[in-house]
């Protein structure tokens, strides 16, 4: 099966499980309100963080040296999995003491519910490894089949708790857990014959993925901070649950446009990282001219029809959301661009550039935060947010530019022989047409 055959596949599960949150976020819209739902992102979004922060790059790490040296990938798993074992689980007992110690920020969150909190990062991190091990050969079917159950899992959960009245904020965020949880079994089902328990921790293979791994992180560290600051500023300066909820339901509603690309940034990860030097362009100019393409659909879409977005999916508590939905879809535009060129330079092995520039990024996206949302609430978010997306672009279009030698102009729309090339690798089961 082609590259292009098997991003189709995947992202076109990412679609089907899409389809399937929109449903879990119309049954959590519902059920919670805005102020419930608002105090569901919060603690979702440092449920999000926490995983990167301690993982340290460790499993992308494990991915990238085994792409190069594929006789040592059951040693370099096994030594991920024995550091990731205690990584993960400080970070899950840390992530409790957090919430636990500021309620005042986070609401109350039931003891149930806490233990839910605590497991998830073991959970993630071992449902990232077993997806990375897929990834390695890049074994589309079982991909998306992994995606699908783990995403319908939490689904029907939902609507089973949503169903029977029982429905609250710490339900849905147990929901949240259930869903990792799930993709972690299916995942190590799958891969479980790549375990060999005779193969101990070492230092020299522990060296070189904390090394890469390190390295790594602080690109996808900054990438999951950049996207979730803005509603831990709103709630900071704010001071309410109910602001969080109507930003973070436009700045769903905008990510389709990264969603668009997203699915398949891992599987060109993994073949930019093997592919050879000569080919590294054309094949990076035409991702971004396919990129630019569909995001621009995607983006005008949503432009158009948002606020029927808004009253199908969420209802018409969730209207005030509508303003800073449109200016966050181009800045989910520009992003989504953005994430090809931070995967590009990773799978080339200078991590530290995109790093580098995200945190330009972050910091404008902060400043513009303190700057406009006490002037304009959550309206002055989406604006810092679209703001700092925008630096972030140019500058890693002037990185790229000058290193790799990319003519933007040839990024920015599909040609006909892009059409025929991309036909080609649809019908090829082979990769020959994937250059």
């Amino acid at each position: 099966m082609s590259l292009l055959r098997k991003a189709i596949l995947v992202n076109g599960t990412e679609f089907i499980c899409l389809a399937m949150c929109v449903v879990q976020a119309a049954i959590l819209a519902r059920a919670l309100g805005p102020a419930g739902v608002g105090q569901y992102d919060l603690v979702r979004s440092v449920l999000a963080l926490t995983p990167q922060l301690c993982c340290l790059g460790f499993p992308l790490s494990f991915l990238y040296h085994s792409k190069r040296n594929t006789e040592n990938t059951k040693k370099y798993l096994m030594n991920t999995i024995w550091l990731m074992l205690l990584l993960s689980m400080a970070g899950g007992a840390g992530l409790v003491l957090l919430v636990v110690s500021k309620a005042e920020y986070f609401g109350f969150i039931p003891w149930f519910a806490m233990i839910g909190i605590g497991l998830y990062v073991p959970t993630l991190l071992g449902n990232v490894i077993a997806r990375n091990i897929l990834l390695i050969e890049i074994e589309a079917r079982k991909l998306s089949l992994m995606r699908i159950l783990s995403v319908g899992s939490g689904v029907v959960v939902t609507l089973t708790l949503w169903s029977t009245g029982t429905l609250r904020v710490p339900q849905a965020l147990l929901c949240f857990v259930f869903t990792a949880f799930v993709g972690m079994a299916v995942g190590w089902t799958w891969t479980r014959d790549y375990i060999d328990l005779s193969i101990k921790p070492s230092l020299s293979i522990s060296r070189k993925l904390a090394f890469m791994g390190i390295r790594l992180s602080w690109v996808d560290l900054m990438v999951l901070f950049n996207a979730q600051v803005n509603i831990l500023i709103i709630k900071y300066l704010l001071e309410d649950f109910q602001s969080v909820g109507y930003f973070s339901r436009a700045q769903r509603i905008a990510a389709l446009v990264v969603l668009s690309g997203q699915a398949i940034m891992p599987m060109l990860f993994s073949r930019w990282a093997s592919l050879p030097q000569d080919r590294l362009k054309a094949h990076l100019e035409k991702v971004l001219r396919f990129g630019t393409s569909v995001s621009t659909i995607i983006l005008l879409a949503i432009l158009v029809f948002g606020k029927w977005m808004i009253l199908i999916v969420y209802g018409k508590e969730f209207l005030p959301a509508l303003q800073s939905l449109w200016i966050l879809v181009p800045g989910a535009a520009v992003y989504l661009l953005s994430k090809a060129l931070m995967f590009f330079l990773s799978s080339r092995g200078v991590p530290e550039l995109s790093a580098l520039v995200l945190f330009v990024g972050t910091i404008s996206n902060i400043a513009l935060s303190f700057l406009l949302i006490p002037q304009m609430g959550i309206s002055g978010a989406a604006w810092a947010s679209t703001g700092g997306n925008i630096v972030l672009l140019l500058l890693l279009t002037l990185i790229v530019r000058k290193k790799y030698d990319i003519k933007v102009m040839h990024c920015l729309y599909l040609n006909k022989s892009d059409i025929k090339s991309l036909w080609k690798s649809l019908l090829s089961k082979t990769d020959e047409q994937d250059g």
